[in-house]
């Protein structure tokens, strides 16, 4: 039995898992006022879900911590998280020492998804694959020879960092410009279908008729209702989606690509745009990669988190 917590930048999964089994959790809001709080939250309802399935924190397996940020895994640090203005933050030994458990692992959140689809998705038996999610922000993480690749400085993977707009770049979070965040996330997307919801009269009478959201999921349905302008949106995003994955493939060859985050599972809207700038970028042994929606759907980090204490174990043992 391993317990998981999922820390995200607005809500938080906490429970249990039995060999990929979700058992028992709970979703609450994230503080971000203050890491400690939040993290002795977490703890604590932890240790009442343990209670009602039957058990103790300190008799789990092994806890599984996912963290939205950068982190060093080696060192159990979460060393930014950007949203909440987090820094230098000891997540490993809180939650050892809070949890009374010395099987603790922590991990990037794109990171640990990886970790889960390697072992409960699409990606078992693989031993080169990015996953990358699409959602408030985009994130990727590299498995590399069966293990991931975390880089000098515990940022490898960045794929939402690469530049893939030159001629009118947009600015970036991370303080840059042309990202592929900037352009083709969920807030992305969203800032978009704002704008063009707000000078669009017709549009805006249809998602009011529609009772649709003006956000990406908002500009996805609309599009299926056969707006061009949301289309346009989407396949400009699946543009800038194919040159970033583009630079990826070029690089790494992968076996595959997992997709996950709610952008993602728009997959099938953004493919076609995504191959075609494929077919023209990436050189052509590498072309033919599956481009595939992960398993693990909604919970892909919370799952990942549970798959972390085996991950370490069969890590140290293979290596």
């Amino acid at each position: 039995m391993i317990g998981s917590i999922d820390i995200g930048g607005t809500k938080t999964l906490v429970g249990l898992v039995d060999r990929g089994r979700i058992v028992i959790h709970e979703r609450f809001a994230t503080v971000t006022e203050s890491w400690q709080e939040h993290f002795e939250q977490a703890s604590l309802r932890l240790e009442k879900l343990c209670e009602r399935a039957g058990w103790q924190t300190d008799s789990l397996d092994g806890i599984g911590v996912s963290l939205p940020g950068m982190v060093n895994e080696s060192r159990g640090v979460l060393l930014l998280a950007p949203y909440a203005g987090w820094k230098n933050v000891p997540a490993r030994d809180f939650f050892r020492r809070r949890l009374k458990n010395t099987n603790v692992f922590v991990e990037n959140d794109v990171n640990a998804c990886a970790v889960g689809e390697w072992t409960l998705g699409h990606a078992k038996g693989m031993q080169d694959f990015l996953w990358v999610t699409v959602s408030t922000g985009v994130g990727g993480a590299v498995m590399a020879n069966g293990r991931l690749v975390h880089g000098a400085a515990q940022v490898a993977g960045e794929i939402g960092h690469v530049k893939v707009e030159f001629a009118a770049p947009r600015p970036c979070t991370c303080g840059q410009e042309g990202c592929l965040e900037a352009h083709a996330s969920g807030t992305a997307i969203s800032r978009e279908f704002t704008q063009y919801i707000e000078k669009t009269p017709e549009a805006a009478q249809r998602c009011a008729a529609l009772q649709l959201p003006i956000d990406a999921r908002g500009c996805r349905m609309l599009a299926d209702d056969g707006d061009a302008g949301a289309a346009r949106i989407l396949g400009d995003a699946a543009r800038w989606l194919g040159r970033g994955l583009s630079a990826a493939l070029n690089l790494l060859n992968p076996e595959a690509v997992f997709i996950g985050g709610g952008v993602g599972q728009s997959l099938d809207v953004l493919l076609p745009g995504i191959r075609e700038v494929i077919a023209q970028e990436v050189v052509t042994p590498a072309r033919s990669v599956p481009i595939l929606y992960t398993k693990l759907g909604y919970n892909a980090a919370f799952l990942g988190a549970a798959c972390l204490p085996e991950y370490e174990r069969r890590k140290q043992h293979d290596f």
